[in-house]
């Protein structure tokens, strides 16, 4: 968690430090700041997934998303530095598993979380002009989830239902393939492996092991460039004026 933290920050810092002139008596236009250029959203939409004690097709993955996935929606506002990228992430989803009639439930869930990336496009391929491109993450962050589990009593199933008093942490990792459709606009497509510091999002506590979930989506970045324009200072402008040199001619 920390040296993720660290990593989190240290791009941060960098993303701040202002751009300048090779030259430093010439004026290169407006200064503009790192921080305030190269930036994207991205909507998507697709199925988070249960891994656990009671998940029943880990490797099947038709059946995984048929009888133990929910819809799920999910908001990214990323920022890009050369072939890093910072980015903060919302999701809303939920899992389900029908393991027995006395062991089934069904989980909402509500995730806030921090990334940090690489371009694996750019780091192999400095010069690629393509359309397709491969990001892998890292992150952390926070999660809230309600619980409705199924107990059976003469037959009938009762529900009870449990959730979290505080947020708990999660620890996720995965990659995200991008379609390049225009300038601004990228289609994309991403799978992350998330692992919840809690044994009881399926209200069931086994060996003490922590509960997984998947995120699996399709989504559409829109990039907006520069959400700050500096103005324009003319007082400020330098002019790297040359002194004409006087020579005496030789009679």
């Amino acid at each position: 968690m920390k040296k993720s933290r660290y990593l989190i920050i240290g791009i941060l810092l960098c993303s701040i430090q202002p751009t300048y002139s090779s030259e430093p008596d010439e004026w290169a236009g407006p200064q503009e700041r790192v921080f305030f250029s190269n930036w994207s959203i991205n909507i998507n939409i697709g199925a988070t997934s249960y891994f656990g004690d009671l998940s029943q097709y880990d490797l099947n993955p038709i059946k995984k998303l048929g009888y133990e996935s929910k819809l799920a929606y999910g908001f990214n506002i990323t920022k890009r530095i050369k072939y890093f990228e910072v980015a903060g992430q919302v999701i809303y989803g939920g899992l389900k598993s029908k393991y027995r009639p006395e062991q089934s439930f069904e989980t909402r869930i509500v995730e806030y979380s921090l990334q940090a990336g690489l371009d694996i496009t750019k780091v192999l391929f400095p010069h690629n002009t393509g359309k397709y491109g491969l990001d892998v993450y890292v992150g952390s962050g926070q999660f809230m989830f309600k619980t409705t589990a199924y107990n059976v009593f003469d037959g009938l199933q009762i529900p009870v239902e449990t959730g979290t008093g505080v947020p708990e942490f999660v620890y996720f990792f995965g990659c995200r393939l991008n379609v390049k459709v225009s300038e601004k606009i990228k289609i994309t497509s991403d799978l992350s492996i998330r692992q919840a510091q809690n044994d009881n999002i399926d209200r069931y506590i086994a060996n003490g092991d922590f509960d997984y979930y998947s995120f699996l989506n399709i989504g559409v970045s829109y990039s907006f460039g520069q959400i700050f324009k500096p103005i324009k200072d003319e007082s400020k402008q330098k002019v790297n004026k040359r002194v004409p040199v006087w020579r005496a001619e030789n009679k």
